[in-house]
């Protein structure tokens, strides 16, 4: 069964919004009438991801099919956890009195995500002078709000277990979609995503998909909005940061004090 949320890039609880952000980022970057120095081999391979792009962009943009799939998907993980349990049963026993430890992905999962919320509550301790609100963001552990007479700021934080290409990519379209629903047209709108994670695999492909978000020819256009990705090393304590470096004195007291160190 084909994973269409993969396909897109996105999560199983995506917005209808978000759908359609995903699937038009997606088909200006790989549609073949848009890349005309391709060759027909590069064509070809071009066109087979766009059948991809449009089959899962049919289904998950129907209300009433996405719904059908969603309910196959289900069934068919709870079928796979199902068989996963039976083959844990059928290898060997367990102690009576230690049971199995966690496996070390769940224990990083809840660390990634309570460094996450620490984050959140590091924010709301220190800089008090923003009278933040409360905002539920999609595909983010939390998000707040804050605003003055002439700006608007916006601040959002998700943990991850593993920081790989993947979740750079699913981090950055939930960043995006969530610029394109929050900016502001009266006061300046600032955004600042918050990204601690405990291990990191494959470091080159991650900074280059927050490099292309980022890039003059990225067909994610900010225009002069100002957005920054931070990522936060848990374990190392360092802190990379992507985009346009907001470089305003609170926002960067707010990055100091959200260090994984501080």
């Amino acid at each position: 069964m084909p994973d269409y949320y993969a396909t897109l890039e996105l999560h199983p609880g995506a917005s209808q919004e978000s759908i359609k952000l995903a699937y038009r980022r997606l088909t200006r970057e790989h549609h073949p009438d848009l890349k005309i120095a391709s060759t027909e081999s590069e064509k070809k391979m071009l066109s087979a991801v766009m059948a991809q792009l449009n089959g899962a962009y049919a289904v998950l943009s129907d209300v009433k099919l996405r719904r059908e799939y969603d309910e196959s998907l289900k069934i068919l993980t709870s079928l796979h956890a199902g068989n996963a349990v039976s083959r844990v049963a059928e290898t060997g026993t367990r102690s009576a009195s230690g049971g199995r430890p966690a496996p070390a992905g769940d224990v990083d999962r809840t660390l990634a995500h309570e460094l996450s919320l620490q984050l959140r509550s590091n924010l709301l301790a220190r800089l008090n002078d923003f009278s933040w609100n409360e905002k539920t963001l999609e595909g983010f552990d939390w998000g707040l709000e804050a605003s003055s007479w002439s700006s608007h700021w916006c601040v959002a934080g998700r943990g991850f277990a593993v920081l790989d290409p993947a979740s750079a990519k699913k981090f950055a379209n939930d960043a995006q979609g969530v610029v394109a629903l929050g900016n502001r047209s009266i006061r300046k709108s600032h955004f600042l995503f918050l990204l601690p994670f405990q291990r990191l695999s494959e470091w080159k492909s991650v900074s280059a998909e927050f490099n292309r978000f980022f890039s003059a020819a990225s067909p994610r256009k900010f225009a002069n909005v100002p957005v920054e990705i931070a990522l936060l090393d848990a374990r190392q304590g360092q802190t990379m940061r992507f985009g346009c470096h907001l470089r305003e004195k609170r926002f960067e007291e707010l990055l100091r004090c959200l260090s994984p160190t501080s």
